[in-house]
């Protein structure tokens, strides 16, 4: 569901570029803008906040400079650390898509129950990559912990216990 949702708001997103004939940035590319904001930041940094896997970063990031969306430099105390910043071409993007957002229909119509429920549902999702994160992190699952989450493996979870 996570994954679809995910595709949905990229196409989304490649309908809003269209709208602004934006047609030298991909969906995914303006993710990694997004994902920067308005400071400088280590390369490293957008790996780990982002989720980002370093080959396809690497290429998103070459393709944004070369297309003037990022600037690239080093970092004063450590040459060998790329840092990373929107140039003002990335930051008017940002800024124009911000606002399609908040003009539109359905930023104009969200309900209080509605901001309340993807709230929590944004909860949720923090959380159980957090659990994840953690069982990674720290040596695996314990079985017990896994039937909590059976809602989302019901099957393995059975076949397990």
């Amino acid at each position: 569901m996570v994954e679809r949702i995910s595709r949905r708001f990229l196409d989304y997103l490649r309908l809003e570029l269209s709208k602004l004939g934006v047609d030298d940035i991909s969906p995914s590319q303006v993710m990694v803008l997004f994902t920067i904001g308005s400071g400088e930041i280590a390369v490293r940094d957008l790996l780990d906040r982002g989720h980002y896997v370093g080959s396809n970063a690497s290429y998103n990031l070459k393709q944004l400079v070369e297309s003037g969306y990022l600037e690239r430099g080093a970092s004063p105390r450590d040459r060998r650390l790329a840092r990373i910043s929107l140039s003002p071409k990335g930051q008017l993007l940002v800024e124009r898509l911000k606002l399609l957002d908040e003009t539109s229909q359905f930023s104009q119509g969200l309900d209080g129950d509605l901001v309340a429920d993807l709230q929590a549902t944004h909860d949720t999702l923090r959380r159980l990559e957090q659990w994840w994160g953690d069982a990674l992190r720290y040596g695996g699952i314990l079985l017990a912990s896994c039937t909590s989450y059976s809602f989302i493996v019901q099957d393995l979870v059975s076949s397990l216990t």
